[in-house]
């Protein structure tokens, strides 16, 4: 008997996976540039944010290939690479850590992957490429230690947190007495005087939690699956004093699927984050009784029989899933030059009240969109119009019959 009873979104949601697929193929992958994609979908042809279904291939995972890879065949870029269709920031990174695999093991690329997820991912969708800002990882191929990583960390003059599109965790209280009171550390005087709470997690706690994740998963030498590791990792946080990480542990875990694929359980369940969880609401009912995390696992089930898709790749494809029902452009220097009032997703469901909607221009509801400084979230244009998502829906039903 089915758990669930899937509905016209996640019809929609099969469309845009098999159109960002193709993208994939075509512009991520490819050397088609996205306005000449053919996706008959304008969104999508000028805001490169639609264009994958694998995470390994997101802007925010775009320079850790660099730095994991260098300048090698095993890049998944190579072809391009070698033919000179590259950015500047993928050129410089990737020539830098070229030979990188040679020094660096496990516990350092861990470090890595970890100092990147907990700063910000390079993220900044008003920026072409989009996974390069603010990053430290710059700055880090000279190293051939942790704790050679952790003296940029301290030193390290320039901005290299960023918000533009993430969320920090709530980082430790740097000390500024003689002991942390720490599991493990009550004893223990930092010979350096932390002003952030991010570096004091960096240097002091992440060293740590990587070298004792690599050597467990090294001596147990398995396939773990992906939660496992999570909760490994959340009790070691709640053993130190630190609260869970979750959101970004989640995104290190999928780095460690991506790059160490031998030791993870590439099918098994994954974490959700606030906006696959708002997707995954819209795409299907529960049928009898079960709680929130066994309904989201049966949606993700049901993606994975129709797509193939692995559960931690499609858990990312269901946040750019909302964000193209939502028409999703971060407005800034990539994208100011386009007109707004005719940039849009190809959806099949017309009557979505939130984000950005032609229907709300076809309907007087909003004069333009051009000019704006925020993407509008939720039910910001309605809402401010006076008009519910009820009363919105019944215009857009009379709106599309006429």
């Amino acid at each position: 008997m089915a758990k669930i009873k899937t509905n016209r979104y996640y019809e929609d949601f099969l469309y845009y996976y098999q159109k960002a697929k193709d993208q994939q193929a075509k512009c991520n992958l490819g050397s088609i540039p996205h306005p000449e994609s053919g996706m008959a979908d304008t969104l999508m042809e000028y805001v490169e944010l639609y264009d994958v279904v694998e995470r390994k291939l997101a802007g925010f995972s775009q320079i850790k290939n660099d730095v994991f890879y260098g300048w090698s065949k095993e890049h998944p870029y190579y072809e391009k690479m070698q033919a000179g269709n590259i950015s500047a920031e993928r050129k410089e990174v990737a020539t830098k850590w070229d030979g990188k695999q040679k020094t660096f093991g496990m516990a350092e690329w861990f470090y890595v992957f970890l100092l990147h997820a907990v700063t910000g991912s390079g993220i900044n969708y008003a920026k072409k490429p989009s996974g390069y800002h603010n990053s430290l990882l710059f700055h880090l191929h000279e190293c051939d230690t942790i704790e050679a990583m952790c003296e940029v960390v301290k030193t390290h003059s320039k901005p290299f947190y960023t918000s533009v599109g993430y969320q920090f965790p709530k980082f430790p209280k740097p000390p500024q007495a003689e002991a942390s009171g720490f599991v493990g550390m009550e004893n223990y005087t930092p010979q350096f005087q932390y002003k952030r709470g991010g570096d004091y997690y960096l240097c002091e706690f992440a060293p740590r939690l990587v070298r004792e994740m690599a050597d467990m998963m090294q001596k147990e030498n398995r396939k773990f699956p992906l939660r496992e590791l999570g909760e490994w990792m959340f009790a070691w946080n709640e053993k130190n004093g630190l609260n869970a990480y979750r959101f970004q542990y989640a995104a290190f875990l999928a780095d460690i699927a991506d790059f160490y694929p031998e030791y993870i359980e590439l099918y098994s369940p994954f974490y959700y984050g606030t906006n696959a969880v708002e997707c995954i609401s819209y795409l299907a009912d529960p049928v009898g009784k079960m709680n929130k995390i066994e309904f989201l696992d049966e949606v993700m089930l049901q993606i994975n029989r129709d797509t193939g898709g692995r559960p931690y790749d499609a858990e990312d494809v269901a946040c750019d899933y909302i964000r193209w029902v939502e028409n999703y452009v971060r407005p800034g220097a990539a994208y100011d030059h386009l007109d707004y009032d005719n940039l849009w997703n190809s959806s099949n469901i017309k009557d979505h009240p939130f984000g950005r909607q032609k229907a709300m221009l076809e309907l007087g509801i909003i004069e333009t969109f051009n000019g704006m400084k925020h993407h509008p979230s939720d039910d910001k244009v309605i809402a401010e119009a006076g008009i519910t998502v009820e009363q919105y829906k019944n215009m857009i039903k009379e709106h599309y019959v006429a």
